[in-house]
């Protein structure tokens, strides 16, 4: 009883010594904000959390023809345009949980299906080599653990170009020129792509077509945010 009491006391101790030292650092460096830069408590202020660019009213969108939905609940801009771009080009990796959070908080419960699995959109290997990690991935499994949905990553991609799919049209993503989406595995029978942003929603499409030509059954998709 007395070991249990001792440990109790060292884990305690140890985690306010962690809080003043959090505390120290927040007064000699002030977080800030990711999307403005101010001086902020948390990794986004309360004026630009007022000024995130919801959709409403907010139902799912048209992407494609073989998505049986998709759901987005922030457009492109401003707030959420910042958040996606610190967090792919920054490394601002704890963004992910933010985001989650948002869209777990504004998505109806039927956007993730209890018999569905969560299914990243990948990354290039490139993007991947040079960021270190994949940002869908992370996002992915932030909304796993908030949906209590399954994770998995039956898509293995690639690079048709070497810029990847930046600056092409819809009709040139669509066609594989930007990129290449193939199985690794089996996919499940109903899965829920996730990604930060849908642009033109080809890379959600080739995605999905991946998947009904393996083992899927039905496939949807949730996005962060869209291009208005």
């Amino acid at each position: 009883m007395i070991v249990a009491d001792r440990c109790w006391w060292r884990c305690d101790s140890r985690a306010k010594v962690g809080e003043i030292f959090r505390a120290a650092l927040n007064l000699i460096v002030p977080p800030l904000c990711w999307a403005c830069r101010e001086a902020a408590d948390q990794r986004l202020c309360e004026d630009c959390r007022s000024q995130l660019p919801w959709i409403e009213p907010l139902a799912p969108r048209r992407c494609g023809s073989v998505l049986a939905q998709h759901w987005s609940p922030l457009q492109f801009e401003g707030p959420a345009r910042a958040l996606v771009h610190a967090l792919k080009f920054q490394s601002a990796t704890a963004l992910a949980a933010l985001m989650a959070r948002q869209i777990v908080d504004a998505l109806p419960p039927r956007a993730f299906p209890p018999d569905a699995a969560l299914v990243p959109v990948p990354a290039s290997p490139l993007r991947l080599r040079q960021r270190g990690f994949d940002h869908a991935d992370l996002l992915a499994a932030e909304l796993s653990r908030l949906v209590l949905l399954p994770l998995e990553r039956p898509l293995r991609r690639r690079s048709a170009v070497a810029r990847g799919q930046r600056g092409l049209g819809r009709s040139e993503r669509l066609s594989g020129r930007g990129l290449r989406v193939g199985l690794a595995h089996a996919a499940p029978p109903k899965a829920i792509l996730i990604d930060d942003v849908c642009t033109t929603g080809a890379t959600l499409e080739l995605c999905a077509e991946a998947l009904l030509e393996g083992a899927s059954e039905c496939v949807s998709a949730v996005t962060y945010c869209s291009v208005p």
